[in-house]
This record gives structure tokens, sequence and C-alpha cells, in this order.
């Protein structure tokens, strides 16, 4: 964990209300591991501001996040050169077995950030399918298998191979689902899962609580979906105070006790989060 001011090398809305921002932070992009996050001061704000990380190159960390409050709404607003307070990389990741050879990944909306950083550093070795969900074709994360329109754009003046995310790999298995039926599947990302189960080794979700609720309800029931359930991480976002540990503001019931998101996770194991009890 450290805090550095890192300079904004790209800083773009790459969907509806979604911006892509990439920062020269070397000592960050030398360790991060999917699933961790960084936390931003934004402006005047007191508290900072959690951001998954998206990707990583050789020397800068990029996010993907919604506009949604005060905090991403002055972010989305930086520019090109300019310096923002980072802290990070922070919590715990994902864990990949090495005995797991097929990775489902599913992603409900916005939850496509962390997710990507972990299929930039798992396709070389395992084979994956990932699962997108969002309201509308215009909302899905770009990949080679969805039309040029629908794939992350940029100004013409700024040099897309170091600004745009790395694609997602052609071994890569992308299953579109929008809820509108205007690409892919029709319905919510759990309609699907179900078809997927059988081939994984290992489930990763990150997604919002209703989609967490409906997988946990889907998997607990029967006692032959248990091992499956165990088999599941999830990428949990809550409001935090400090992002460190320190004011425990962040802390949920596990039915191993109680645990902070901002240090025991953001990644937890599915069936161990009384979801009932989770507070955004």
């Amino acid at each position: 964990m450290k805090q550095s001011l890192c300079i904004i090398t790209s800083n773009t809305e790459v969907m509806p209300g979604v911006n892509l921002m990439w920062l020269e932070a070397p000592d960050a992009a030398a360790i991060a591991q999917p699933g961790q996050f960084i936390t931003v001061c934004c402006g005047n704000l007191v508290l900072r501001r959690p951001f998954s990380i998206h990707q990583v190159d050789s020397t800068r960390v990029a996010l993907l996040f919604a506009i949604k409050g005060k905090g991403t709404f002055w972010l989305s607003r930086r520019q090109v050169g300019e310096k923002i307070d980072v802290l990070g990389p922070l919590g715990r990741g994902f864990n990949i077995e090495s005995s797991s050879r097929n990775l489902l990944l599913v992603a409900g909306g916005i939850g496509i950030a962390p997710l990507a950083f972990l299929v930039q550093r798992a396709s070389l070795r395992h084979l994956i399918i990932l699962i997108h969900g969002a309201s509308a074709a215009k909302e899905l994360y770009p990949s080679s298998s969805l039309p040029l329109t629908l794939r992350f754009s940029l100004p013409s003046g700024e040099r897309k191979e170091r600004n745009s995310p790395t694609p997602l790999p052609d071994s890569v298995q992308f299953v579109p689902v929008t809820e509108d039926g205007s690409v892919g599947r029709k319905g919510l990302v759990t309609d699907v899962l179900p078809d997927f189960l059988d081939w994984a080794d290992r489930v990763y979700a990150c997604g919002p609580i209703s989609m967490y609720e409906v997988m946990s309800n889907m998997l607990l029931p029967a006692e032959r979906n248990k091992l499956k359930m165990r088999k599941c991480q999830v990428s949990l976002e809550v409001r935090m105070g400090c992002g460190i540990g320190a004011c425990y503001g962040c802390t949920i019931t596990t039915r191993k006790g109680l645990k902070q998101v901002c240090r025991d996770g953001p990644v937890f194991e599915l069936g161990d989060i009384l979801w009932e009890e989770v507070v955004i």
C-alpha cells in the first residue's frame, strides 16, 4: 500500500455515463492483483472514493467507473496531465486454485471493472467464459463478438493503443445478456448462469447485491449444489470510510464472524456472507 500523486494519461467517456481513466502509477501497477482496489481523494470531499483496478500495463493502472455522485463526477472532469491522490493497491483480491482450469466470470453492469483485470491475468492459463449483463447493448463491455458500434471508442486525437483497455482475448467466450434483448440473451445474468455451472471449476462474480442474493438462493438450497457454492468468489461493494480497516465503517456479518470489506475483502466466498444483513 502506497500513497502517490498519479498523473492522468487518459480520461474518456467510453460508455454512457462510464469513464475509462488511465493513471501513471508504476508502484501500484507492479504489485496489483485482480480484485484489489485503490482509493482516490476527490477534490474537497472528506472521504476518499474506492475504485476497482480495471487493468494494468507496465507502469499504469486503469479505472473503469460509473458517474453516480459528487466524487465520480469530479473524477470524470479531470484532464490529462493533472495529478490525483491515490492510495493502494488495497484489499484482498481473487484467488485461483492451481487445480482450476475452467473459470466462469459473472459481471452485472459496472461489475465488469475488476473482472476484466482477472481476464487479463488468467486467460493464458485458463479457459474463461465471461457473462456480462446490462440494461441495453450500449452498456455492454466491448468484445470482438459485438458489432463495431458497441466497442469502446476514443477521440481521434488520443493514442488508442495506449489509452484503450486491453481487449478481451479471442480465447474468452463472451456471453452478453441484456434486459431489453437488444444484444445476446434477454434477461439477467442469473437467468443464464445455470447453463454454465456444470462446466465451471470456479466462479467469480461482481455486481449488485440483488445479483448475489439470487445466486445464493439458487445455489444453497440443494445439497448437491453446495460444492459449487463453496467455489464461488464475489467482489463486494459497500460504503467505505477509510479504506484501510481503521474506521470499521464497512463491517459486514459473515459465517466466520465480523469482517471488514476493505481489509478482509473486497473478495469473499459467496456462501460465507449473510446477505440479509449486508447494508449498502
